[in-house]
């Protein structure tokens, strides 16, 4: 059995996923990285990659899961358990989820709010409900699942999305408590005003004006880096900081706490 630790990361093509990719495989870790199937053919070709091969010669061993539903259970054990199979262990999982809609309350639907459960909900339930029995039967484990800030912050036209975020953080925190005599932590991180392709899009902040108007909004008065993000969630991860769970940290700028 390998006897680095290994760490799992769950929509890795984008978002914080190469930073932090790059950070834990710097820091002795093996990795298992799940990728949407559409993105998967611009991180691996044949025996490796791009990815694979960038992680590889910081000495990590890379495992790659395509083809799986994140909202379903089967589609997180299967993460889980390519962990398994691969390794042998599971030592840290980090869990990007959800989506967003926004839109009056009374405007929203039945559709709308069925799928913001779905991928704001159930995939952080069904995540921790696969990650957690291999770590509690280790006696060791971190957990890091990133939620939004939104879910601290109640706000006018994102009522749906604010309030299932708000229920994801709970969920996490107190599975957190619930499981930290076991030696496993679980925390959320919960972010906005971030400079990443899918932020900017929503928002217009590719236009400079615009940006600035956005800026406005944060108390910091400028958009977080996916570097940053890396950094704050490697610590939750690689071993380093294992004295604290069931914990909601937001990382917005000041925006919201």
């Amino acid at each position: 059995m390998d006897e680095r630790p290994v760490a799992l990361i769950t929509l890795a093509s984008g978002y914080v996923g190469p930073p932090l990719a790059r950070l834990l495989a710097a820091s002795g870790l093996d990795l298992v990285l799940h990728l949407p199937s559409d993105d998967s053919a611009m991180v691996v070709s044949g025996d490796g990659g791009p990815v694979v091969d960038a992680l590889g010669a910081l000495g990590a061993s890379v495992e790659i899961v395509t083809d799986v539903d994140l909202r379903t259970a089967e589609g997180n054990q299967a993460v889980v358990d390519a962990a398994l199979s691969r390794f042998g262990r599971l030592d840290a999982a980090c869990f990007v989820t959800g989506s967003i809609i926004t839109g009056k309350f009374l405007g929203s639907t039945l559709a709308q709010w069925d799928k913001l459960k779905s991928v704001n909900l159930d995939m952080v339930f069904h995540a921790l409900q696969a990650a957690l029995p291999p770590m509690v039967a280790a006696g060791r484990g971190q957990i890091v699942v990133f939620t939004s800030a939104t879910g601290a912050r109640p706000e006018p036209m994102v009522s749906l999305y604010g309030a299932t975020r708000a229920g994801a953080n709970a969920l996490v925190r107190a599975v957190g408590l619930e499981h930290a005599k076991f030696g496993v932590t679980v925390n959320a991180i919960g972010t906005n005003y971030m400079d990443f392709p899918g932020f900017r899009a929503a928002t217009g902040a590719d236009d400079p004006e615009r940006r600035a108007v956005i800026e406005a909004q944060v108390p910091m008065r400028r958009l977080g880096t996916m570097d940053e993000l890396a950094e704050f969630t490697a610590v939750l991860l690689d071993g380093r900081s294992r004295f604290q769970t069931g914990q909601f940290f937001s990382y917005s700028g000041g925006w919201s706490t």
